[in-house]
């Protein structure tokens, strides 16, 4: 079991969740930075491979509650700066329903970018990590009816705040 093997793979995914939590590529990149090294230096204590993302995602997670400072988060509630993806619309399409896509992302960056941190980060590790509720439980340190109802609660007021916007059928 090497560091290289079992904990690199997972950098793409610790700088997502970096970058959703801390709204800054900058800032992300620093933290995942740091937590790789927090890793290395706590490689010997990870029992299990298969939990590598977890416990991985566990340090970014903990390091961006450092960035911010003693345990108390106070992430931006704007948007992302950055264009969305560009792997997000179809060149194909006729560009009425590109630039539909390219407002669609940016309306549900914005809705989640406004959420509370502790629904933004479990709907973060949920929806876009695709964590397992057990695995969000570990990162984020909280029962799993916790997680369970903050991941509802998310998705309520994401659906809430979109309501205008899309079909809430989409968005649950």
């Amino acid at each position: 079991m090497s560091f290289d093997s079992v904990v690199l793979p997972h950098l793409d995914a610790g700088y997502t969740l970096a970058r959703h939590l801390l709204g800054d590529a900058s800032d992300a990149e620093d933290v995942v930075q740091e937590s790789v090294l927090r890793a290395l230096r706590y490689f010997h204590t990870l029992r299990d491979p298969s939990g590598a993302r977890a416990w991985f995602l566990a340090i970014v997670r903990r390091e961006c509650w450092s960035e911010r400072g003693q345990g108390t988060m106070r992430f931006p509630t704007v948007p992302y700066d950055d264009a969305p993806p560009a792997t997000l619309t179809d060149p194909a399409a006729a560009p009425d329903a590109a630039a539909q896509r390219t407002m669609l992302v940016a309306r549900v960056s914005a809705a989640i970018a406004a959420l509370p941190e502790r629904l933004r980060e479990t709907l973060v590790l949920r929806e876009v990590q695709q964590c397992t509720y057990e695995e969000i439980a570990l990162i984020t340190e909280v029962p799993l009816g916790t997680v369970m109802s903050r991941l509802a609660r998310a998705r309520a007021r994401l659906a809430e705040s979109l309501e205008n916007f899309v079909d809430p059928g989409d968005i649950s």
